[in-house]
């Protein structure tokens, strides 16, 4: 596997990880937003490896996901909509018309980890797996 992709493919296993760290402490918007993280990253080394270029400087996660997979399944682009709209709005007062710390509750936070961990392992079986030995 290419350097530069397994080091986005653990960083987002790390960001996935510190996202559990944020709903056992109870910082619901954190934990949504290190959710939605994630899945960016892995998408990204997703796209490296497919597109064998450089990263766009996009965040759209739909769009990445086109970009890595062009036919994206149901079920996965229905996670990565859900996740989308948290770049910001999870950390931007101004965003989020109010404080972001107060708009999340556990429910949502581990929603959006679910999601985001269905993403991971979308991608992962779909276009990191067979990478594990190059």
């Amino acid at each position: 596997m290419r350097v530069d992709v397994r080091l986005w493919r653990e960083d987002a296993r790390y960001d996935l990880d510190c996202a559990q760290d944020m709903l056992e402490h109870e910082r619901f918007n954190y934990a949504v937003w290190l959710s939605r993280q994630a899945a960016e990253k892995m998408l990204k080394a997703a796209y490296m490896q497919v597109a064998g270029r450089a990263l766009p400087v996009a965040h759209n996660l739909v769009a990445l996901a086109q970009d890595v997979a062009g036919g994206i399944p149901a079920e996965i682009r229905s996670n990565l909509s859900f996740l989308n709209p948290h770049y910001t709005v999870t950390r931007y007062v101004d965003a989020a018309v109010g404080k972001p710390s107060d708009m999340f509750d556990r429910e949502f936070a581990e929603e959006a980890y679910r999601r985001a961990e269905e993403v991971l392992e979308w991608i992962e079986s779909n276009y990191l797996t067979t990478l594990e030995n190059s």
